[in-house]
């Protein structure tokens, strides 16, 4: 009877470990979104003054003060710009890896662009990792599994501190800088769980370890899927942001070593495959590249008006149209 208890304990500690995982990245995402929500709506600043009210209407008690109505807009027309540029943030990115009308077939040159080129990279390195993750996976001892959770979600954690950190420091010296990039971050953070949230429930695959145990995709794995994976994403994101910013090598060492360090502990902890941290890495990187490079755009093309801006190149995301 003990030994079937402890069993049943065992069976159901896995799926409720993923879980609170999985709540940590969400609760990390949503301190991000607060960021990005409070930014924007603290940069709306009233474009004139409520006229005085007269003796008559300020008699009543009932009445709203103007302020509050002016703040509720405010606070209205901030979150509307929010989902505003996350849908066009949204709409670029899932187009983009379709992009083929500057490609350059009419001339024969399909990698003019390198479209074509990066896609069958990824593709095809996704699908060799693929090919080879459940002989991976078994030769990751167990004993590494709690001390690999435990460092990726320390990694997750400290990623997104520094996030927050940034702009909080930019609030209290007033560095401009340092405020877009915590918004910066914020909304590719945003954008990044979107795109991968809707992967895992498109893919649906099957975690490590659990029965059969060959990441079988499309498994009914809609609560949490294995593919790609969010810690992942989540903190490539971020250090792609915060190192494109801050581009000295010591920020981009320490960032995208963290971002490194959860990828990999995530397969010795036992939680994802290779496929799946490779794919969720690549994501948040280049999710990452995007923000970063369209904020950029739109502030060399507003300092220089009128005259000719060229796109900050990009290897993989540099054809997206940005509007």
């Amino acid at each position: 009877m003990e030994a079937s208890g402890f069993a049943t304990s065992s069976r159901w500690s896995i799926p409720v470990r993923r879980w609170i995982g999985t709540t940590r990245a969400a609760t990390c995402t949503a301190a991000l979104s607060l960021i990005l929500v409070s930014f924007v709506v603290g940069q709306q600043a009233p474009t004139a003054q409520a006229p005085p009210q007269s003796p008559t209407a300020s008699q009543i008690p009932d009445a709203p003060s103007a302020a509050k109505q002016a703040q509720r807009r405010s606070f209205g027309h901030g979150v509307s710009t929010v989902v505003k540029t996350i849908g066009q943030d949204q709409w670029n990115l899932i187009k983009a890896p379709f992009q083929t009308d500057s490609l350059g077939f009419a001339n024969g040159t399909p990698f003019r662009n390198k479209t074509l080129f990066w896609d069958t990279v990824v593709l095809s390195a996704t699908g060799v990792l693929i090919a080879n993750d459940e002989s991976v996976a078994q030769q990751v001892p167990v004993s590494w599994h709690q001390t690999g959770v435990n460092i990726s979600d320390a990694c997750t954690y400290g990623t997104a501190a520094a996030a927050g950190g940034i702009y909080l420091t930019g609030l209290f010296t007033d560095d401009e800088h340092a405020k877009r990039t915590g918004v910066l971050a914020a909304r590719a953070t945003i954008n990044s769980a979107l795109l991968y949230g809707a992967m895992k429930l498109i893919f649906a695959r099957q975690r490590p370890y659990t029965y059969p145990g060959d990441g079988r995709f499309f498994a009914g794995n809609f609560s949490s899927g294995s593919f790609p994976s969010g810690h992942a994403a989540f903190t490539w994101t971020i250090a792609s942001v915060v190192a494109h910013e801050y581009p000295k090598w010591p920020v981009q060492l320490l960032m995208y070593g963290v971002a490194t360090t959860v990828a990999t502990t995530r397969v010795t902890g036992g939680q994802h495959f290779p496929s799946d941290v490779f794919v969720g890495s690549t994501l948040g990187y280049l999710v990452g590249r995007y923000v970063a490079n369209k904020d950029k755009h739109a502030q060399v093309q507003t300092s220089h008006a009128g005259g000719r801006v060229k796109r900050i190149p990009d290897a993989v995301l540099g054809h997206v149209v940005i509007q």
